[in-house]
């Protein structure tokens, strides 16, 4: 795949600086650490078997430490497992992350759990697992996708004792933490024409931020794709979220220059100058909200409703009315995500009527995305001190027009699409260049170019209507028993 890749570009392996790698984060996998093999099929990240599982940690009481200023542990207290684990990790007590999987694996696989105990087996989320290969031997991963893990003390940036020992994890079979433009390794021998160094690992929503070009507090992208899912950059101090966000590593850079004389980047931008500071370790941190269906609404609408052909096709269909009317599509198929986190409610279509035809129905699913994406960020701009002044978008969903006007609408900010929506890859191979020397944090930024931008354009009363119809029906669902 790698050679088709370089021969595509028309280049040679010995033109290639340096390898770039983003991933799907939290899914896992288990490997024999001599020989290499799969010792059991990858778990990923939409697996649900574990939910049982935490839902009886999250039930239990703990005796927990209270945390000191210095980072230690005094004054115990009582506590529960699922406050305890936002408090170590940002996350929440959910088998979306990590850590069940590997527990399950290990709980299902007596000879696994033996083998893990003397260490001879290995376990990492995707990057890890690539690495592992590409390099023929080293268990690394990168801090953003430890940070998914359920396992990782986000403040200490550490594996957590605590947690692994409530999860029965042998901290001795996880890969070793480095920073997202680490030194990862160098390919195998004989894989490529010469050696080429791993510099840049990111989990692909925190890869799409940076491609974004979202490096100051404050800034946030949503990607639209099956889900959404937006990043708000907080800057460097961890912020643990009260309206039921997530809060993750968003990267940490190894060889991050500071800026010079406090400027923006878009001042650096505009004088051209380069970062001379020495470089600096910290970490940037970033609130997270995930909307389980988005474009996935669209794929229902075409596969078992059979209303188009092509899922390209229903902005045409939508646009065949002017309003939903009060139609309102509630796409619980798997639950709501952030902000609400019930997995206890069903999907729903309300206010329909006899004249409600296929195109209200469509646009209603385009609206949809867009209320959830409303949810997120307010709740978002509730949790950070910085205000929302715009919203960067990428994924296959950004290309439908009337659904990036009308989140712009809803919003009350401006809604900006990059030339690029495909930017997951693209955000990744940046950081790569920049460790590697090939461009400053200027030149990046210089590269992110807008197609298009989408001002709101809907009034203060019409937009109150639309909102005041989607939490209705919001309410409605959340009464259910």
């Amino acid at each position: 795949c790698a050679h088709d890749v370089i021969n595509q570009a028309g280049l040679l392996a010995t033109d290639v600086s340096s390898i770039a790698i983003t991933n799907q984060r939290e899914s896992i996998v288990i490997w024999d650490k001599q020989t290499g093999k799969p010792l059991a099929p990858a778990i990923i990240w939409q697996d649900r078997r574990t939910a049982s599982y935490c839902q009886a940690l999250a039930a239990k009481n703990l005796m927990i430490g209270a945390q000191g200023s210095n980072g230690s542990s005094n004054n115990s207290s009582q506590g529960d497992m699922a406050s305890e684990v936002q408090r170590i990790t940002g996350l929440r007590l959910d088998p979306y992350f990590s850590a069940s999987k590997i527990a399950w694996l290990l709980e299902h696989n007596p000879k696994l759990s033996v083998r893990a105990s003397k260490g001879e087996i290995a376990v990492g989320t995707i990057d890890s697992w690539l690495i592992y290969k590409l390099t023929g031997g080293e268990h690394v991963i990168d801090v953003t996708n430890a940070s998914r893990t359920l396992l990782y003390d986000i403040h200490k940036l550490a594996w957590s004792e605590e947690l692994c020992a409530r999860f029965g994890i042998p901290m001795n079979i996880l890969p070793k933490v480095l920073p997202s433009d680490g030194d990862f390794g160098k390919t195998k021998k004989g894989l490529f024409a010469k050696q080429i160094p791993i510099h840049s690992v990111l989990g692909d929503q925190q890869a799409a931020l940076f491609g974004q070009g979202c490096l100051e507090a404050g800034m946030a992208k949503n990607t639209y794709g099956t889900g959404c899912f937006m990043l708000m950059n907080i800057g460097q101090k961890p912020l643990l979220s009260e309206h039921k966000l997530l809060t993750t590593i968003a990267w940490q850079r190894k060889s991050a220059p500071t800026r010079p004389d406090n400027l923006s980047f878009e001042q650096i931008v505009q004088s051209g100058r380069r970062m001379l500071q020495p470089p600096s370790r910290e970490v940037t941190y970033a609130l997270e909200g995930s909307v389980f269906m988005a474009g996935a609404i669209v794929q229902w609408l075409r596969d078992n409703l059979g209303m188009f052909q092509k899922s390209g096709e229903v902005e045409d269909l939508a646009r065949q009315v002017d309003s939903s009317e009060e139609v309102v599509l509630l796409p619980a198929f798997t639950g709501l995500g952030a902000p609400y986190w019930r997995s206890d409610i069903s999907a729903s279509i309300t206010g329909m009527s006899r004249g409600t035809t296929k195109a209200h129905i469509a646009r209603a699913a385009l609206e949809a995305v867009a209320y959830q994406t409303y949810d997120v960020l307010i709740a978002m701009q509730k949790d950070s001190p910085h205000p929302l002044t715009e919203l960067r978008v990428d994924g296959g969903a950004a290309n439908n027009d009337l659904l990036m006007q009308f989140q712009a609408d809803l919003l009350g900010v401006p809604v900006l699409r990059p030339k690029d929506t495909e930017i997951t890859a693209k955000g990744a191979a940046l950081l790569a260049g920049l460790k590697t020397g090939l461009y400053d944090d200027a030149t990046m930024q210089a590269s992110w170019q807008v197609d298009r931008v989408f001002e709101p354009s809907m009034s203060i009363d019409i937009r109150a209507q639309h909102l005041n119809k989607w939490q209705q029906a919001i309410s409605r669902a959340l009464m259910v028993p």
